[in-house]
């Protein structure tokens, strides 16, 4: 276990699959001394590249050189009137350098040398332009943390149906279906990338097995609840991360960190009524890790898109688990 006292600059990206508990283990690594904590940078990149295509057909350039954040700003903030979303995009906090992936992509690899960096994202952010990844020699480890399927098509299938019945979308963007027995992610989530994200952190595994690192480090989000303690000394051990035993597991459950981390949409101004709130209020506030334990419900049967979802993706997932920390 590398002791607080003995911290030298490291640099870590954390790729993770949805419900996976990365954002209460980011707010856990949010307090190392003098580390930055990036949230999402290229998984908010890839909602405003989506975004922009429903709206007007075309992707956002490739490049940050032919791009006006400025007028894209405005835009945004004309077509968030009116819904849950605009009190978000009218905040003088939202970050514009993190747009596009290339404007991520630049600032990651110039990072000065000497300063430690903490990045989560999740793996769809990055599917079909791995060439908008942090240069390799600016030193990042690239990290995957998994997830038994089982255990992330429930919850996530509630979050993605709260998330699509009330935020209030412009007129003629409703969602297609009426209630929960008629909704369908495998089919009526717009952004649904293929192999429903698992395949896309498989293929980002696989390609930095290739390209940069042939035994990068795989940890299993269950683990890490199950005993926090063991597998976090492990991982930060493998990582050179600092860490504090017992210590490092319990943190001020005030959002005052959060408000410190690089994020396209600051997460500690999140208020109720919006999807920020609704997809990460535990985490932001958390103070610990929870054991989580998830009993069957009585009468309450996996629905038949979340079966498609496990039986998609379990290949992916077990194939990664046979190089996880244990």
């Amino acid at each position: 276990m590398q002791d607080m006292a003995d911290t030298k600059p490291f640099r870590v990206i954390m790729w993770c699959v949805p419900r996976s508990a990365s954002s209460v283990l980011t707010k856990c690594f949010s307090f190392i001394e003098n580390t930055q904590v990036w949230f999402e940078p290229y998984t908010m990149a890839f909602f405003q590249d989506f975004q922009f295509k429903q709206r007007t057909g075309s992707y956002l350039p490739n490049s940050a050189d032919d791009f006006d954040s400025k007028d894209f700003m405005r835009q945004k903030r004309l077509h968030a009137q009116g819904t849950s979303l605009e009190h978000l995009f009218n905040l003088p906090s939202v970050d514009e350098t993190l747009i596009l992936r290339d404007s991520v992509r630049r600032q990651l690899s110039s990072i000065p040398a000497g300063e430690s960096v903490f990045v989560k994202d999740m793996a769809y952010g990055v599917t079909d332009f791995l060439d908008l990844l942090p240069t390799k020699d600016s030193g990042f480890q690239h990290i995957f943390l998994i997830r038994n399927p089982k255990k992330v098509f429930p919850a996530w299938r509630r979050l993605i149906l709260a998330q699509l019945t009330s935020d209030q979308p412009p007129a003629g963007q409703a969602p297609t279906f009426d209630d929960e027995t008629t909704f369908d992610m495998t089919s009526d989530v717009p952004y649904m990338m293929p192999g429903y994200s698992y395949k896309c952190q498989y293929d980002l595994w696989r390609y930095v097995k290739e390209n940069i690192n042939p035994n990068p480090i795989v940890i299993d989000a269950d683990d890490i609840l199950s005993d926090p303690l063991t597998m976090l000394s492990k991982f930060t051990d493998a990582t050179k991360m600092p860490f504090n035993g017992s210590a490092s597991l319990s943190w001020d459950a005030r959002a005052d960190v959060v408000s410190k981390w690089r994020c396209f949409i600051p997460l500690a101004n999140a208020r109720p009524d919006d999807f920020i709130y609704r997809t990460h209020s535990k985490s932001i506030f958390s103070s610990c890790f929870e054991r989580r334990v998830n009993p069957k419900q009585p009468g309450r049967e996996l629905s038949s898109d979340v079966i498609k979802c496990i039986e998609a993706t379990m290949p992916y997932y077990m194939e990664m688990a046979q190089y996880k920390l244990t």
